[in-house]
């Protein structure tokens, strides 16, 4: 398979110095090719992976150089109705919350320790307006979270304990729906062909697992399970642990990213399986 290492490269620059802001996805505007969809798919899969980590910058080493992006056509596609036409966030009576995302046509349910926010919502003007969002981490969480796609970032999760927050790292999960993409999960031919891509893709990233798992309801699902080294704004050199779950879509993929740190990856583990686990396919 054919890699696209400069555009790669130059998708994610920003991610080398995650202090900045993080670099834009990909475009979607036109259909991938079959020698650059997995590659489309790491590059946006790691964007959101990070999205929220830009607190932390991996540990310096030689920059790669960028290679130019060659000039492409761009196909028009029909407009998406926005997320608030498409998303329901309930708050149910045990402190859980049920998300419900009609465009995607799958429903999770976000454990009661978890805060949960939609791009440009009322709970995220909530949000702000919490004592936890006098923590610095915390406000350039909610900062980095409202100027996303919330066409593409469809539902992000903070844990705000201030016992959590690692150096100046906050435990987030965030779900990202690729309406484009298709990734298979009938062999692990294309979740090991992500993996591989992963480390040249994210400087210093070390891939430690990939695995094609179930649900208890027989859902398919693949992980990969990523490190990196990484120095806070804090000064606090830290080791982020990324878990990528990849879930098919009627249309498309979704990925549920945890990113949290080596203090908390076995704390915050089953939360994420109890996510999964909700995980179910909308008629």
């Amino acid at each position: 398979m054919k890699k696209n290492r400069g555009v790669l490269t130059l998708i994610l620059t920003g991610i080398a110095v995650l202090a900045c802001a993080v670099p834009g996805l990909p475009s979607a505007s036109s259909p991938p090719t079959p020698d650059t969809r997995l590659e489309r798919m790491v590059a946006e899969t790691v964007s959101a992976a990070l999205l929220l980590t830009q607190q932390a910058a991996p540990l310096p080493t030689e920059a790669p150089s960028a290679t130019p992006i060659p000039t492409a056509t761009n196909t028009p596609i029909p407009a998406v109705p926005t997320q608030s036409e498409e998303t329901v966030l309930d708050k149910n009576s045990d402190g859980a919350v049920s998300f419900i995302d009609l465009g995607g046509r799958y429903q999770i349910t976000v454990p009661r320790q978890w805060l949960a926010l939609r791009v440009n919502s009322p709970e995220y003007d909530e949000a702000v307006l919490l004592p936890e969002a006098s923590n610095p981490a915390i406000q350039r969480s909610l900062s980095t979270i409202k100027n996303q796609d919330a066409n593409v970032f469809r539902l992000f999760m903070l844990d705000i304990a201030e016992e959590h927050i690692d150096g100046g790292f906050v435990t987030n999960i965030n779900l990202v729906w690729d309406r484009q993409m298709e990734v298979s999960l009938a062999s692990e031919d294309d979740l090991q062909a992500l993996a591989a891509a992963l480390p040249a893709s994210l400087q210093d990233a070390e891939v430690t697992a990939t695995e094609l798992k179930a649900t208890e309801k027989q859902i398919p699902y693949g992980v990969i399970t990523a490190r990196t080294p990484a120095l806070t704004q804090e000064g606090a050199q830290i080791v982020v642990i990324q878990e990528l779950v990849f879930l098919d879509l009627p249309t498309g993929t979704l990925t549920i990213t945890l990113s949290t740190t080596e203090t908390w990856q076995y704390t915050i583990g089953p939360s994420l399986d109890e996510i999964i686990e909700s995980f179910i396919v909308l008629q």
